[in-house]
């Protein structure tokens, strides 16, 4: 495969994603005017309106990611596709209560978008097999994606909060990020419980980066072992990184 070729890829799936979280619309309809079809100025925003639209934007982003979360944790929770390859009960449970958690962001999110007179993105098609591949579906692989999603979540809303101009949302974001830290600390708690957490003590703040390649965004140089009580402070993660990590399941 070509630069050219990969180049291409990652463009195409930018776009697509951004399409989803509603910041591709008005700029994909202007590139399809001609220059003697003259289309008319966009109106200017006000600075107060411009703040406005990216809170909105930021918010179906986030919406976008908890859809994802939110259909994963639903697979294993009761009633889910993969629901009966779980057997500890511990992991079940785990399941069901973060399935509840996640789709009770949706709901937020979704609720706050609409009392802020926006447009909820609609939710998209997740495929996790290319995550899954040929492995067993067992508690052991719940777990270790539970480890790869969950901080990703966190840093993802580190990455978007400081642009947030709306105080409320900004105590809203933080609240949702510390559900989700939470839920890092109690799946590696489990995973250490039942030995799957080889390294236990590994602090990072890079979660699931891998001290061997710590900035590769590539699902498969992951390392889901590291400690449930981390000391370090998160670093965030742009939309651009988000986008990389997340793009191979959202079809």
């Amino acid at each position: 495969m070509t630069n050219a070729e990969i180049s291409g890829g990652q463009a195409t799936s930018r776009r697509k994603f951004m399409g989803y979280i509603g910041l591709a619309g008005a700029g994909a309809a202007l590139v399809a005017c001609s220059p003697q079809d003259q289309p008319t100025p966009p109106k200017e925003l006000t600075p107060a309106e411009k703040a406005a639209k990216q809170d909105l934007e930021i918010l179906n982003y986030a919406l976008t990611l908890e859809y994802l979360e939110a259909e994963f944790y639903n697979m294993f929770a009761v009633g889910g596709k993969y629901a009966t390859n779980l057997k500890d009960a511990q992991v079940k449970q785990y399941a069901a209560e973060i399935a509840g958690h996640e789709n009770s962001h949706v709901k937020v999110l979704t609720d706050t978008i609409v009392s802020l007179k926006g447009t909820p993105v609609t939710k998209p098609t997740f495929d996790f097999g290319p995550l899954i591949g040929n492995k067993p579906i067992n508690d052991e692989l719940f777990l270790a994606l539970a480890a790869t999603f969950e901080p990703v979540g966190v840093r993802a809303y580190l990455g978007q909060v400081a642009r947030l101009s709306n105080p409320a949302l900004i105590v809203a974001a933080g609240k949702i990020h510390a559900v989700e830290a939470n839920h890092v600390s109690a799946v590696q708690e489990l995973r250490v419980k039942l030995g799957y957490n080889k390294t236990p003590l590994r602090q990072t703040d890079i979660a699931p980066q891998s001290a061997a390649k710590p900035t590769s965004l590539i699902a498969g140089d992951f390392d889901a072992d590291y400690s449930p009580t981390p000391t370090f402070l998160w670093k965030e993660l742009s939309m651009d990184q988000v986008l990389a990590i997340v793009k191979p399941v959202i079809k």
